[in-house]
């Protein structure tokens, strides 16, 4: 959100998904986890985020049944100072700038599909499991 001007950047709908991911950046390999997805970027939350500006490779595992995901990334904003708590986790969003095609489907679909789950009535989502 922009602080400044309080209102919402983004671009795609984000889905609420807890990924593990492992990042490459110029400081080494370390380990973090999504908390929210979309078609162009996600949240990570992590130990020790990068700043904002740095580039990054990110491997997500967005299943047991699928290969990682492969993508490079920019640092879009950090909170580093954050308590790293469940209110406010420590962390970082980034923005998706190289990514294979079929990753990208890959993605999006599952983004979609969560989405949707999302919005149904629960009473609906036990009817469909």
């Amino acid at each position: 959100m922009d602080m400044q001007e309080g209102r919402e950047r983004r671009q795609h709908p984000r889905a609420m998904v807890s990924w593990p991911v492992i990042i490459k950046s110029t400081r080494g390999f370390m380990s973090g986890e999504t908390k929210d997805v979309s078609y162009g970027g996600a949240f990570i939350r992590c130990r020790e985020p990068l700043k904002p500006k740095e580039v990054l490779e990110v491997s997500i595992s967005v299943s047991l049944l699928c290969p990682r995901v492969q993508v490079t990334a920019e640092v879009m904003w950090s909170n580093s100072s954050a308590p790293d708590d469940e209110l406010t986790p420590r962390g970082m969003g980034i923005r998706f700038t190289n990514i294979a095609g079929t990753d990208q489907e890959l993605i999006s679909a599952l983004v979609a599909d969560r989405l949707q789950r999302e919005s149904l009535d629960p009473s609906e989502i036990s009817s469909t499991v």
